[in-house]
């Protein structure tokens, strides 16, 4: 079946595509999220109208997250201490939450902990890469530096 993207689907396609997908798809996820609508003639003809602004507003979005990235990225590396034991491991993980936290402290931008990921669990002492998905075609790195916390004797 075919259909209008009205909104960017990760995975999919961005807004004012026009995609094929199987018809459970549609109507059990696109068309109730208002994601997109069927590719009748009426709607084919209003996408038209529409495709400029899409692009502008695509342009847009793709500067302002693009300066998101470059913020995050220049906090590069981030330093964490938390307790460790003697072999290193912590006691407990380093959470994409506490990075939000982190990127909001040291940026002032809010990010949701869903767009950070990083590809190992941050559950030791060393350094490790995390990764901020703004979209689909901007991703920010920064470096994760965990290092163990000094008791106080």
């Amino acid at each position: 079946m075919k259909v209008i993207l009205t909104k960017d689907v990760d995975a999919l396609g961005e807004n004012g595509d026009v995609l094929d997908v199987k018809l459970g798809y549609f109507l059990n996820f696109l068309a109730p999220k208002l994601m997109a609508v069927r590719a009748t003639q009426g709607a084919m003809q209003d996408r038209e109208k529409r495709l400029e602004k899409i692009r502008k507003q695509a342009e847009r979005k793709f500067q302002d997250d693009t300066a998101k990235a470059e913020k995050v990225s220049a906090i590069s590396p981030v330093n964490v201490e938390a307790y460790a034991g003697e072999t290193g491991k912590l006691f407990g993980t380093i959470t994409t939450k506490e990075l939000s936290k982190i990127i909001l402290d040291k940026t002032g931008l809010t990010v949701e902990r869903k767009q950070i990921n990083t590809n190992e669990a941050i559950n030791r002492v060393g350094q490790f890469q995390a990764y901020v998905k703004f979209s689909s075609k901007v991703t920010a790195e920064f470096a994760v530096v965990v290092s163990a916390l000094k008791e106080d004797a």
